[in-house]
Parts: C-alpha cells; sequence; structure tokens
C-alpha cells in the first residue's frame, strides 16, 4: 500500500509540476511588441484587449496627439502625447505606447503590452551527462565537471567566452537573448545530470485560400475567406493584412488582428469590387500579411489569388420542347419549341447591343420574321427574348448558341451564350412523293410506265390515297393508278401503271395529288411535280420512201465516177509556192512607198 502511495505521487509530480516549471522556463514577463501603426483622426489600433484610438491631431509649432484608450470597447481614458518629451505613455502598467512621429496629420506610434508570454523554445531537447561529458550547438558548447551532493558543476564556453556555474535541480539560466540553460534534473544515484538548451522562439506565416468561386460577375464583389496561421512556435502579433489588386478595388484595404498563438488560425473575408470590362479575363488579387514577434522583429508572407471575371454583358439561351395539342390542325410534326434567351449588362452604363439566334434549317419561327434583335440595356438591366419555333418535318435536331455583339470604346466584341446541351427529337409525319415515267419521248401508239413512288420519313403511320387522272392524249392499259391504304413508318411504297400513246403533241402529265391522313386525324396532301411528254406521229408510207430515195442519192454522191466537177487537187509543193510568191509580191508592195517618198524629198529640197 505505501509503495502505491508513493508511485501515485510520483505521477502526481510527474504530471502537475514539472509541465509548470517548464511553462515558466519557456515563459517571459516582458513587454510584448504589439506593433508599429500610422494612423490619422479617427482611426485604431487594435490590440489583444485593449483599442487606442485617435480623437485628435494639432498640427502646431509641436505637433500634438489626443488618444483615447477602450478595453473591449469601454473607454477607459484620454490623454494627450507628442514627439518629444511626452512620447512614451504606460496606460495601467500594461500597455506601453511611443511615439515616434506627428506629421501630415498623422501620428506614428509603438504599442507594447506587459504580460508573461512563451518565448522559448527547446533548441537540444533534454540529454543525460555524466562527468566530463561535452554537448555543442552553435556557438555554445556545455561541459559537465562533476556532482557535488545535490549540485551540478557545468561549464558553459558562448561567444569566446567561458562560464562556470553551479546549479540544482530545475535551475535555468539565461545567457544572451538568444540562449538558455535549463538543468531539468539532478540524479544523484546515478550521478548523472540532464539538460537542455533553448533558443527564442520564431512565428510562422501560412496564407490559405477558401471557399473562392469558379467566377464572378461584373456587378458583384470577388469574395473569399483567406486564413492566416500560425504554424510557428510563439505567438504572433499586430497582424496586419493588405489587400491589393490592379485590377479592382479592395473593399477594405488593410486588416488588423492582435495575436496569433501558435498552430491557431484567423480568418479574414477579402471583398474586392473589379473594374468592369467587356471581356471575361483573370484578375490578381494580392493579399499580404505582416506580423511581428515579443521583440518587434517582423514577419511577413503573401499570397496571389487569381479569379475569372466575366464580362459585363451575359447571355444565356434556353430551349424547352413542348407537345401540340391535339386540337392542334397543323398536320406534320407533334412537337414545338420554346426558346429564351436572357441578356444582361452588368456595367455601371448602358450599352446597345444585338442579339442574333440561328435556328436548324428545318425551323421555321412562330409570329416573327427574324431572329436578330437590338436593344439597349440599361446599366443592371437584364431582358428575355421569348420565341417559338417549329420543324416543318420529324427527326433529331440540335440547337446552336445565340450570339450577341456591341460595342466598347470603338472595338466590337461578340459572345456566344451557353451551349445548349442534348439531342431535340421532333416526332410526326413527312411523306415524299416522287413521280417517274420510264421515257419522255414516244410514237403513237407505243406504251410507257409511271411510276409513283411513296415515302413515309416519319416516325408515324400515315393513311394515304391517290387516284390518277389520265389525260386525253394517253389511254390507261394497266396497273395501280389508284390506292388507299396506310404506309408504315419508315417504309417505301411503289407504284406503276402503264399508259398508250393517242395522240402527237408535247404534253406535261398532271400532277399527283397524294391525300394523307395522320393518327389524329390532320390531313394534309403532298403534290409531285408536272413531267413532260413528247408524242411523235407515226411513220408514214411516204416518208419511208422519200427517205429510201435520199439514200440512194447520197450513196451515187459519194460512190461518182465523174471527177469532172470536182475541186482539182493541189500539191504540197504548189501550195509552198503559192505562198512565196504571194509574200514576195506583198514585200516590194511595201517597199515602194518608203523608196518614191526618199526621192521626192531629195528633189525638193535638191
Amino acid at each position: 500500500m505505501r509503495l502505491i502511495k508513493l508511485l501515485l505521487l510520483t505521477i502526481i509530480i510527474t504530471v502537475f509540476i514539472n509541465p509548470v516549471n517548464s511553462t515558466a522556463v519557456k515563459d517571459e514577463d516582458i513587454w510584448i511588441y504589439q506593433g508599429s501603426f500610422e494612423l490619422g483622426t479617427g482611426e485604431r489600433a487594435y490590440l489583444e484587449g485593449y483599442t487606442v484610438k485617435v480623437d485628435e491631431i494639432d498640427n502646431a509649432n509641436v505637433p500634438t496627439a489626443t488618444l483615447l484608450i477602450y478595453t473591449n470597447s469601454v473607454f477607459m481614458k484620454s490623454f494627450e502625447v507628442d514627439s518629444g518629451v511626452n512620447n512614451e505613455y504606460i496606460y495601467d502598467g500594461e500597455l506601453k505606447i511611443c511615439v515616434e512621429s506627428i506629421e501630415n496629420s498623422k501620428i506614428s506610434m509603438e504599442i507594447y503590452k506587459h504580460k508573461s508570454e512563451l518565448v522559448w523554445v527547446t533548441d537540444i531537447p533534454k540529454t543525460a551527462f555524466k562527468t566530463g561529458d561535452s554537448l555543442s550547438g552553435n556557438d555554445y558548447r556545455i561541459t559537465l565537471k562533476g556532482i557535488d551532493e545535490r549540485v551540478a558543476n557545468v561549464v558553459v564556453e558562448l561567444d569566446g567566452e567561458e562560464y562556470e556555474r553551479t546549479y540544482n535541480s530545475g535551475d535555468y539560466e539565461k545567457f544572451t537573448e538568444d540562449f538558455m540553460i535549463n538543468i531539468v534534473y539532478i540524479n544523484k544515484n546515478t550521478q548523472e545530470v540532464f539538460i537542455e538548451t533553448l533558443k527564442p522562439g520564431e512565428p510562422q506565416i501560412q496564407i490559405d485560400i477558401g471557399s473562392l468561386q469558379e467566377s464572378y460577375e461584373q456587378n458583384e464583389y470577388v469574395e473569399y475567406e483567406l486564413v492566416v496561421t500560425n504554424n510557428g512556435s510563439i505567438p504572433l502579433h499586430g497582424i496586419i493584412l493588405t489587400t491589393e489588386c490592379d485590377e479592382g478595388e479592395a473593399e477594405l484595404v488593410t486588416q488588423q488582428h492582435s495575436i496569433l498563438e501558435p498552430g491557431k488560425k484567423k480568418k479574414f473575408q477579402i471583398q474586392v469590387k473589379p473594374d468592369a470590362e467587356p471581356v471575361t479575363r483573370d484578375i490578381t488579387i494580392t493579399a499580404s500579411v505582416e506580423g511581428y514577434d515579443y521583440r518587434g522583429n517582423e514577419y511577413n508572407n503573401e499570397k496571389d489569388t487569381e479569379a475569372t471575371i466575366n464580362s459585363y454583358i451575359s447571355i444565356e439561351k434556353n430551349v424547352i420542347s413542348r407537345e401540340k395539342a391535339s386540337s392542334d390542325p397543323e398536320f406534320g410534326t407533334e412537337q414545338y419549341f420554346q426558346i429564351s434567351i436572357t441578356v444582361g449588362n452588368k456595367a455601371d452604363f448602358q450599352t446597345v447591343v444585338t442579339v442574333t439566334d440561328v435556328l436548324p434549317p428545318e425551323f421555321i419561327p412562330d409570329d416573327i420574321d427574324s431572329t436578330e434583335w437590338t436593344m439597349a440595356l440599361a446599366a443592371g438591366e437584364t431582358k428575355t427574348i421569348n420565341y417559338f419555333a417549329s420543324s416543318t418535318e420529324p427527326g433529331d435536331f440540335t440547337f446552336e448558341p445565340a450570339t450577341v455583339v456591341w460595342k466598347d470604346s470603338g472595338e466590337t466584341y461578340t459572345m456566344q451564350s451557353n451551349q445548349i446541351e442534348g439531342i431535340f427529337h421532333v416526332s410526326g409525319s413527312r411523306v415524299i412523293l416522287q413521280k417517274e415515267i420510264s421515257s419522255s419521248y414516244m410514237v403513237v401508239g407505243e406504251t410507257i410506265d409511271v411510276i409513283l413512288k411513296v415515302t413515309n420519313d416519319g416516325d408515324r403511320d400515315i393513311d394515304i390515297s391517290f387516284r390518277e387522272d389520265i389525260s386525253d392524249e394517253l389511254s390507261y392499259v394497266s396497273g395501280d393508278s389508284e390506292w388507299k391504304g396506310t404506309l408504315k413508318a419508315g417504309t417505301t411504297k411503289e407504284f406503276t401503271y402503264t399508259v398508250k400513246a393517242e395522240r402527237a403533241g408535247e404534253y406535261y402529265l398532271p400532277e399527283t395529288e397524294l391525300s394523307l391522313t395522320d393518327e389524329d386525324g390532320r390531313k394534309d396532301n403532298v403534290v409531285s411535280d408536272e413531267l413532260f411528254l413528247y408524242i411523235d406521229d407515226e411513220a408514214t408510207e411516204i416518208e419511208e420512201n422519200y427517205e429510201d430515195t435520199y439514200n440512194q442519192i447520197d450513196a451515187s454522191a459519194t460512190y461518182s465516177g465523174d471527177t469532172s466537177v470536182a475541186d482539182p487537187d493541189i500539191t504540197r509543193t504548189e501550195a509552198i509556192g503559192f505562198m512565196v510568191s504571194s509574200f514576195a509580191s506583198l514585200f516590194v508592195i511595201i517597199a515602194i512607198v518608203p523608196t518614191f517618198a526618199y526621192l521626192f524629198i531629195s528633189r525638193v529640197y535638191k
């Protein structure tokens, strides 16, 4: 039982007493630097537990400033300072204000707070020493000379100096602002001394970005979260966040925070109003964070954030397929489309835009002449264009984006709307009628075939019927000159009938009219083209005799032995001789003219 009590006591001492001693070693009760501030009248410095406000600045020969102190937003005291003999003020033994200058209606000052704070961190962890052991670190060396009872004799060599000290368990000594030794424990039984060395800690600034959107509109703030983390080993003081953007204006250029303990985070909200531009682009926002350790050493970090800003003109297109009512008398397709185009002006000035939409070739807009609109958009205004369109035939269709065009500073800009996703199906009936004849020339008494080819190119069955009118110049012989029935979707049916020529002449076969009825009882018709037909007379006996006679005459003319009437043959030599004599005669004639002219002139002036 006694052993158990002793063990529990040891645990209590280890858990509760040692951490307090360790904390006491690493903490210092000092004036902690809170930051450097340059403030104008009405501006504030936010500190840990305090706020300092500049109430008034007097720009006299000896400039002075009246400062107000608040604790947790409650006014506590007013006092006057200058940059001369009254440049330092201590409030309640905790807050020290040191004025550096008062000029140009600004006061520059450093502020300190008196408190106990973590300053030191472990350099070399707890190490066991026996007599004669040494340990070296940065610019120092520690040697254990020996142990006398419960006292350790230690020699410290630092910066060329040698210090010999005696320490009890738990003793520590700060040799410089950058080096401290801590005698953790002396074990008399094992003749060991456990020593650790300490150095000043440092804060470390980490910046992270959160909740950044994929893009922002021109008329809204680029708003996101900036998280500052102290990844160092001691607190960070006097934190100032500065936000800058060359292509926009920060809502808060500077933001403050008094202290950030090691491992802690501080979230800041960043808001930047982007400049209005006609094109979508990326802007860069630079966030700079600076802070100080307890001695006033400055630490800083910065992070660039890119945000996408959309053009101040926006356009969005939406297509909705709707079913036609069963009472709709229009034959053919069963769907129509509602098309909406929304155009917005996010700028703070009016803009004139032209919106153009392109429909598939098979589509016809309802009740409008053109799918192009010109309109003026006031600052911040949004307008929506609604219209309907129908397809003239069934099938699968896609829609193109709409386009908006406008001018800015003399430049023309074009933007397309969003892509219209998906394929839109139009159901219905589409009948194609083709009429042909086997020959467009015939002789009276001959026959030709008339072919009708009917194709249902839709996805609905349809009832069709026709009855051909045979003109008086022709007579029906046989075949399908009339028919009535159902033509299945996607099928083709061919009809052929034969006619005989009765009278010569030039004729047009009459159109074929195909009557249609769809599944909902809607009716329509399809008409073929007219076909040209030439019917020649029958060959007579006189014409046949004339043709025989002509052939005989032509044959005798071709093979006659009488060559007296034929042109004489000219040889190649004779032809060449004729050409040479012709050129010689022509040359003589041309040469005579200048010769006579020369002789005449010579005679006149002789």
